[in-house]
């Protein structure tokens, strides 16, 4: 009997690619989540490391931002810091995020 391949769902990309900052007006603290209140101060979003295949079959890794998801077709457009070179990333052609093997197909 073949062993099972281990793979993830779409959500554990979501947990590493999707992360703003802000600063808590309450508190004044620096906080991190998914959904940032309306009036956030310092709003910025985190920076991670991606390692993926492009559709080209080249490999491409760099730190970079989530910019916009599409979620029907997994699909996400992300800008590299250093460079701010914008591409659109396939979920499913991820390697690696922040040090973090991805076996999603």
């Amino acid at each position: 009997m073949p062993t099972r391949q281990p793979s993830i769902s779409f959500q554990f990309l979501r947990n590493y690619m999707e992360k703003f900052t802000w600063r808590d007006k309450r508190t004044g603290l620096m906080t991190t989540g998914y959904n940032p209140p309306a009036g956030a101060q310092d709003l910025a979003r985190v920076p991670f490391h991606v390692r993926f295949v492009t559709g080209k079959g080249r490999r491409e890794e760099g730190n970079a931002i989530c910019l916009k998801v599409d979620r029907r077709k997994h699909l996400r457009m992300i800008q590299f810091v250093e460079s701010g070179a914008i591409r659109y990333l396939y979920d499913f052609l991820v390697i690696e995020v922040d040090g973090t093997r991805v076996l999603s197909h």
